[in-house]
C-alpha cells in the first residue's frame, strides 16, 4: 500500500468526489491524506493583484476545509497545501512511485474523446507512480461499494497492477477479483472464423495465466478471499461491467514516452474514459512492497 496519499482538491465537486473516496479508504486503512491545491496563474496573466486576491481567498478556503476534515475526521488528513502555477506540472510534481494522487473528475458533457483530455487522464499519463481517477458520482456512493477489481494481461505492469490491488484488497479487508480478458486474433474481421480447436487451445492457455496468477496471490495470502473471472470480451467492455459496484479498479498502463505519452494505453486509457469506478492507473514506476506479492508476481 502506498506511503502517501496525496489528495487534488480546489472545491469543486469532482475534488469533493476524490476526497471522499480517500477519506473512506483512509478510514479503513489508517492511512493519512494530504490536500493539495492549486490556482492557476495561466487565468491570471497580466494583473497580478488578481492572483493575489484569489491566492489569498484560496488559502482561506483550502485551511476552513482542513480543519473541517479534522474536526469531522481526526487524524485523516495531516496538511493542507496550496501552490501557484500550471496544474498539470504541479501535481505531477507530487507523483512518486511510493505514493498515491487521487483526483476527481467533473459531469461528463458532449462528446466523449473531450473527456479525455480530462486533468485525471493527463496526470495518469505523466505520474511517475498510481494515480486515482474518481469519478464525481463517487461523492454520494458511501457504502454502496466493496471490492476490489484488477485487470491482468500477463504482462511485467500488470503482475504490478495485482501486486497493488492485492495490497489494496487485504489493508481495505475486500475481497480481490482478478480478470483476465481475451479475444481471438482477427475475431473482429468478418471474413475470419477461427475454427474450434483454435479457440479452445487460445481459452486453455488462458485460463492457465488467469490460474497462476491466482493461485501466487492465494499462497502469499491465503486469508485474501481471491475471484478469478475469464472472459472472452473486450478487456475495457469486460472490466468495466466486472467493476460496476467495485470500490476500486487497477489497471496497468505502459505509460509510453515521447508525442505518444498523451496515451495511457488503449485499455487504461479507454476505462479512464468512461469510469465505471474509481480507477488507479500503475504504472512501471509503481512501489509494491514486497510483502504484498509485488516481488513474488514480477518474479
Amino acid at each position: 500500500m502506498p506511503e502517501r496519499t496525496v489528495v487534488c482538491w480546489n472545491g469543486s465537486a469532482g475534488s469533493e468526489a476524490a476526497l471522499s473516496w480517500a477519506l473512506r479508504r483512509s478510514r479503513a486503512t489508517g492511512s493519512a491524506i494530504e490536500l493539495f491545491d492549486v490556482v492557476e496563474h495561466a487565468l491570471y496573466l497580466g494583473d497580478a493583484a488578481a492572483l493575489d486576491r484569489a491566492t489569498e481567498q484560496e488559502e482561506d478556503r483550502l485551511d476552513s476545509r482542513v480543519e473541517d476534515l479534522r474536526a469531522s475526521d481526526p487524524g485523516a488528513v495531516t496538511s493542507g497545501e496550496l501552490q501557484v502555477g500550471d496544474p498539470l506540472e504541479l501535481l505531477t510534481a507530487q507523483t512518486a512511485a511510493d505514493t498515491l494522487v487521487v483526483v476527481g473528475t467533473r459531469h461528463r458533457v458532449g462528446p466523449r474523446f473531450r473527456y479525455g483530455w480530462s486533468l485525471g487522464a493527463k496526470l495518469a499519463t505523466a505520474a511517475a507512480g498510481p494515480v486515482a481517477v474518481v469519478p464525481v458520482e463517487e461523492r454520494d456512493a458511501a457504502g454502496a461499494r466493496s471490492g476490489v477489481v484488477v485487470g491482468v494481461d500477463g504482462s511485467d505492469v500488470g503482475r504490478l497492477a495485482l501486486g497493488f490491488a492485492a495490497a489494496e484488497a487485504l489493508a481495505l479487508g475486500q475481497p480481490l477479483t482478478i480478470v483476465h480478458c481475451w479475444v481471438a486474433p482477427l475475431s473482429e474481421q468478418p471474413l475470419v472464423v477461427p475454427d474450434d480447436e483454435f479457440v479452445y487451445t487460445q481459452e486453455t492457455e488462458r485460463r492457465e495465466l488467469l490460474d497462476d496468477h491466482v493461485r501466487t496471490v492465494r499462497e502469499a495470502h491465503p486469508e485474501l478471499v481471491v475471484t478469478a473471472v475469464l472472459l472472452r470480451q473486450n478487456p475495457i467492455s469486460g472490466l468495466r461491467v466486472q467493476s460496476e459496484h467495485a470500490s476500486m479498479l487497477v489497471v496497468g498502463s505502459r505509460r509510453l514516452t515521447g508525442w505518444k505519452r498523451t496515451w495511457l494505453g488503449s485499455v487504461s486509457h479507454g476505462l479512464v474514459l468512461d469510469l465505471a469506478a474509481p480507477t488507479v492507473v500503475v504504472g512501471h514506476d509503481t512501489r509494491v512492497p514486497a510483502d504484498r506479492v509485488g516481488d513474488t508476481l514480477s518474479a
